[in-house]
């Protein structure tokens, strides 16, 4: 039985939001392989509200409705990064989006869940009642900008209650489709035809994909896209988040007329650099 509220707390907010696969948000904290073995585990759900979750989540609905927005669905894998950071933050007694010896957000989400994020954000607080804490996210432009994000569609919620106060975690995310390497590899074959007939040339051959292949699955293995290729023909190497998507810089090498025939190799991978995942794509033209 959680307790209700009988003296007044103050409210604190913190939020963030990042993009999910720029590097430069990925770099581990220097304590990071250290993690506490002995704060409460968050998968205890004594630990935790789950009807206070629900009502966060009914509320940020609400009012994402009188925005004109979709609603956010409550993703598990969100809910359970969530919570073990909620639980983090009652045993450090400490408001903060990056514990000492914690990983950072993208890597806490990326552990909790396999879904394909491109951009996530958290939002934290601790107040003495549902109504205070989501008052005071509503009237906090970060807070309120995650919160009607028209980008997110999955969230996660963490509740825990220390005392009379209730500590929050809010994990936002936005999930793109996932493809199988097959639908991947033809994915990007079909941008490659869109991009050429958008600039009236004529359709490339596809031929043979196993060195395409060789290639990306060799820049996923090496995190890196500076990995050997073959040397007699041009070679296009790329990370993206949607294979459907040419990037600009690409799209002047498929135009080139010399080119007669391509092969496209695409892997999916996560890696240090890309803890949420990235396609590693290698485009060869003959």
């Amino acid at each position: 039985m959680f307790r209700a509220l009988v003296s007044a707390v103050a409210l604190v907010l913190v939020g963030t939001s990042v993009a999910v696969n720029d590097p430069a948000n990925n770099s581990r904290n220097a304590a990071a392989d250290t993690v506490t073995t002995q704060q409460p585990s968050p998968n205890d759900s004594s630990l935790y509200d789950a009807d206070a979750e629900r009502q966060f989540l009914r509320l940020a609905n609400q009012a994402r409705a009188q925005a004109g927005l979709p609603a956010l669905q409550m993703d598990e894998g969100l809910s359970r990064a969530a919570r073990a950071h909620a639980v983090a933050m009652v045993a450090q007694q400490q408001l903060s989006h990056q514990l000492p010896g914690e990983p950072s957000l993208v890597q806490r989400l990326a552990a909790t869940c396999a879904l394909h994020l491109d951009h996530a954000g958290e939002n934290v607080a601790y107040a003495g009642s549902i109504e205070q804490a989501q008052d005071g996210l509503m009237h906090s432009p970060p807070h309120r900008e995650n919160l009607l994000n028209p980008a997110y569609n999955l969230a996660g919620m963490g509740v825990v209650w220390s005392g009379f106060v209730l500590y929050v975690a809010q994990d936002f995310g936005h999930a793109l489709p996932t493809y199988s390497a097959p639908e991947a590899d033809q994915a990007v074959a079909d941008a490659i035809v869109r991009t050429r007939r958008a600039a009236s040339m004529t359709p490339l051959s596809r031929v043979d994909d196993r060195d395409a292949q060789a290639v990306a699955c060799s820049m996923a293995q090496a995190d890196s896209i500076n990995t050997p290729g073959p040397r007699d023909h041009a070679v296009m190497r790329y990370t993206t988040m949607q294979p459907e998507v040419v990037p600009d810089g690409a799209a002047k090498i498929i135009d080139d007329r010399r080119a007669r025939a391509y092969s496209v190799g695409s892997c999916y991978a996560r890696t240090a650099t890309y803890p949420s995942g990235v396609y590693w794509v290698a485009l060869i033209l003959y």
